[in-house]
């Protein structure tokens, strides 16, 4: 199977994807918000698009190592394929507005 189709194949479980990356963020932050922002919220999708996801957490919550942890367990635990093409960002309530200006879907 070529790249480019894997890759497509990809970004058409974008929901399921996002939805096993909030359960693990949820696990790791209770009371984090999880949107997808970027193109894939848009519906626009290329062969050079990934999955943005954005987890929203509450102020003054440790962010450091929170992007591997949360990748980590959504692979582990609910199922998440390791070549998912999955970017997360991670802000707090005040960062968030710029990602939540365009289009956004909350998980």
């Amino acid at each position: 199977m070529s790249w480019v189709r894997r890759h497509f194949e990809h970004l058409r479980r974008w929901r399921e994807y996002a939805a096993a990356v909030a359960r693990a963020a949820r696990d790791l932050v209770p009371g984090a918000k999880v949107y997808v922002v970027g193109g894939v919220a848009k519906g626009r999708i290329t062969v050079l698009s990934d999955i943005d996801i954005l987890i929203v957490v509450p102020k003054g919550a440790e962010r450091r190592g929170l992007s591997r942890a949360i990748m980590a367990r959504a692979m582990d635990v609910y199922g998440l394929p390791w070549d998912a093409p999955v970017e997360l960002h991670i802000a707090d309530e005040d960062g968030a507005g710029s990602y939540l200006e365009g289009a956004a879907v909350e998980v």
